[in-house]
């Protein structure tokens, strides 16, 4: 059973458990503007994320694969000016049911996440938490020119006047 939404609504998994039983897919596209954590990371809100929730059992235990692709524009740290980050990931989530612990031994194995499976999971919410989790400590440009020092315009110095001042008390 396949499932194509894009409204903010069906971005929620009322039983990810039996979404991942039955091997569901969601997929669409949300506004970056919509990501308010993400949002506040960025220079501006242009574009939008792709996204794309695959549900998956292999034996006993029941995933998630999130596939998200975003480009979003965070500032260089080093010239100052909008980078854009070409973003692609893809994370798998093991669905533990509620009330169960989380896997210590699985928590070796980074090939997937371990998340409690509560009902009406909301997708936009890991999908914010992965991209917040991707963007750069300190993003720069791999190549940009270093600002430079402005030109001094010594007139336009407010004490350019106070010299003006100084000097138009000189003795001679």
């Amino acid at each position: 059973m396949s499932q194509q939404q894009a409204g903010f609504a069906s971005w929620l998994i009322a039983d990810p458990l039996e979404f991942a039983r039955r091997g569901e897919r969601l997929a669409g596209a949300v506004e970056i503007s919509a990501l308010s954590r993400l949002r506040a990371e960025l220079v501006d809100t242009q574009g939008s994320v792709q996204v794309e929730v695959v549900g998956s059992e292999v034996g006993d235990d029941r995933f998630l694969l999130v596939s998200i692709e975003a480009k979003p524009r965070v500032e260089c740290q080093r010239c100052l000016a909008p980078l854009a980050l070409d973003l692609a990931l893809d994370v798998r989530f093991l669905l533990v049911p509620l009330g169960q612990p989380m896997p210590d031994d699985e928590l070796e194995d980074d090939s997937f996440d371990p998340i409690h499976a509560e009902r009406n999971l909301d997708v936009l919410a890991l999908v914010e938490d992965e991209l917040l989790l991707a963007l750069p400590i300190s993003p720069r440009h791999e190549v940009c020119e270093t600002p430079q020092p402005r030109e001094r315009d010594d007139s336009a110095s407010p004490f350019a006047a106070l010299a003006n001042l100084r000097g138009a008390g000189k003795k001679v």
